[in-house]
């Protein structure tokens, strides 16, 4: 297993795909600027999407697993995604997907 996480197309693999996922996530600020906080926390695969009103990340975490997607608060104003590091980007498409309908829900 530990050949596989330190292979160089695995490595850039999750690169790509990590990349991948901050720009789907970095558009939801756009799309919801009065709900969410501008930047996108986090790094890699462990990412943070912050939300103006702290009553909100609860809501979305219950909204979101009721779809299917499994996310996390962090702190009181945060939603965390942990996926695991091989996760795909048809997977990152369903998890965004799913949070900006869960957001829009909330509107």
């Amino acid at each position: 297993m530990l050949a596989r996480l330190s292979s160089p197309a695995f490595r850039k693999d999750t690169e790509d795909v990590s990349r991948y996922l901050g720009e789907r996530l970095s558009k939801l600020p756009g799309w919801y600027p009065s709900i969410l906080q501008e930047d996108i926390r986090g790094r890699g695969f462990i990412r943070g999407l912050g939300f103006k009103d702290t009553s909100h990340p609860g809501k979305i975490v219950e909204l979101a697993r009721e779809r299917g997607v499994f996310v996390l608060t962090a702190g009181k104003d945060a939603v965390r995604l942990v996926p695991s590091l091989n996760i795909g980007k048809e997977e990152v498409d369903l998890a965004v997907d799913v949070l900006e309908g869960c957001i829009h829900r909330i509107t």
